[in-house]
C-alpha cells in the first residue's frame, strides 16, 4: 500500500501501460535531470526510482519542494506546455513513463478513468494545500517528521511504514528550510524517540502513530 497523495488511481494506471503511442519508457540514472523548466505539455509516472521536484527562488537558492516514489506521478505543473521555474532529478536510477497530457486527455475525454484522474488530481492539490501549511505552522524538526511521513510507503500494519531509498540530508535540509546538521541532530533525536529506525533492508522504518502524535503535541 502506498498512501502518497502522488498516486496514481489503479484503473489510470493500468490504462498508461497500455501499447500508447503517447506514452514513452525512459530510462534515468542516479543524479540525472529529467526535465528543466517543468513537464511542458507532458506528465510522468514512476515505474521504478525516487525523483525529487526544485525550484529556485529569485536571490539563486534551490528548494526542493516534493519527492516522489514508485507509483507516484509529477510534472502535472506543466499541462499548459509553459516553460515554468521547476526541474526533476533521479535520485536513485529510474524507470519513467513519460505522457503527452493533450494525447491522454482526448482519449480518455467522456470515460469512467477521466473522473479517476481527476481525483488523483484533486489528491495532488490536498497534499500541496497541507505541505504549504505544515512549512507554516510546525518548526523545522516538525516538518521534517511531516516530510518523512509525507514520503513514507509500503505499509506493513497499521502504523510502521518505509522509506525504501536513501535521501541525503543535504535533500532534506532543503526541502524544510534548515541545514544539514540540524537535520543530523534531528534524525538522531527521532531514533532515540522511536519515530524511526534503521534498517538494512530500507533507508528508514517509520512508527506513523508516533509521528502523528509528536506533530500535535
Amino acid at each position: 500500500m502506498n498512501n502518497s497523495a502522488g498516486n496514481l488511481n489503479s484503473s489510470v494506471i493500468d490504462f498508461i501501460r497500455g501499447d500508447r503511442g503517447y506514452v514513452k519508457n525512459i530510462k534515468f540514472y542516479k543524479g540525472e535531470c529529467i526535465y528543466i523548466g517543468g513537464g511542458r505539455g507532458s506528465f510522468y509516472f514512476i515505474e521504478k526510482g525516487h525523483v525529487k521536484i526544485s525550484t529556485q527562488t529569485e536571490d539563486g537558492r534551490i528548494c526542493n519542494i516534493g519527492f516522489y516514489k514508485e507509483g507516484d506521478f509529477f510534472g502535472e505543473s506543466g499541462f499548459s506546455g509553459d516553460i515554468i521555474s521547476e526541474t526533476a532529478t533521479a535520485l536513485i536510477d529510474c524507470a519513467i513513463k513519460k505522457i503527452n497530457f493533450i494525447s491522454f486527455l482526448e482519449e480518455i475525454k467522456g470515460k469512467d478513468i477521466l473522473y479517476n484522474f481527476m481525483i488523483c488530481m484533486s489528491n495532488k492539490i490536498i497534499e500541496y494545500q497541507n505541505a504549504i501549511s505544515g512549512f507554516v505552522v510546525f518548526n523545522s524538526e516538525k516538518r521534517l517528521a511531516y516530510t518523512l511521513m509525507r514520503m513514507a510507503s509500503e505499509i506493513k500494519n497499521d502504523n510502521v511504514s518505509s522509506i525504501k531509498n536513501k535521501i541525503s540530508y543535504q535533500d532534506l535540509s532543503y526541502m524544510i528550510g534548515t541545514t544539514r546538521s540540524r537535520v543530523g541532530y534531528f534524525m538522531n533525536d527521532f531514533i532515540r524517540q522511536g519515530i524511526i529506525k534503521e534498517s538494512k533492508d530500507f533507508f528508514l522504518i517509520l512508527d506513523r502513530k508516533k509521528i502523528e502524535e509528536y506533530l500535535i503535541e
